[in-house]
């Protein structure tokens, strides 16, 4: 099968609704599984091996044989090509590993979010005193006003909120 770009739409949408429910410990069942359905004297390209692989005997859980070649294709597609099928399921284990590890790394809830600039602080304030002021105009041509005049700003000046500006 050629790689995901090419292959049919409709296929395409059967293999994301299939593969959507594999964990991360399914994805190293099925990888071990294969690991251990390899010929011990492999000496051929990854896709002859893959070709003549059981995939009936890789199958576990609710997954058939059809949908674990499905994911391993999913899954090889991003691997180097130039070596033994064995070596490549032996790299998809530890992409497995520390794929899922990365995705867990997220900010904490609690974490406080970055100050506004000083920028989006007099945009914030400034803008709805200019949009009443001039209601006809539209929001591009109300953020270009606004910025206009916080670049006439003295640089000395420092936005805090005190300095207000009558929007002409």
């Amino acid at each position: 099968l050629p790689g995901p770009s090419k292959w049919p739409k409709d296929l395409e949408m059967a293999l994301r609704e299939s593969q959507d429910h594999w964990s991360k410990e399914d994805i190293l069942k099925l990888l071990e599984r294969m690991e251990n359905n390899l010929p011990s004297n492999e000496r051929h390209t990854f896709k002859t091996t893959q070709s003549q692989m059981d995939w009936g005997k890789v199958a576990f859980k609710d997954f058939s044989g059809e949908m674990c070649k499905f994911k391993w294709l999913e899954i090889s597609y991003t691997l180097r090509k130039f070596r033994t099928l064995k070596e490549l399921v032996l790299e998809a284990k530890e992409h497995a590993k520390k794929l899922s590890n990365s995705k867990k790394h997220r900010k904490h809830p609690d974490f406080p979010k970055k100050p506004l600039t000083a920028y989006l602080r007099f945009f914030k304030e400034r803008r709805p005193q200019c949009s009443q002021m001039h209601p006809t105009l539209s929001n591009q041509q109300l953020t270009k006003l606004l910025s206009e005049e916080y670049r006439e700003l003295p640089e000395q000046v420092n936005w805090g909120g005190e300095v207000l500006i009558d929007c002409w």
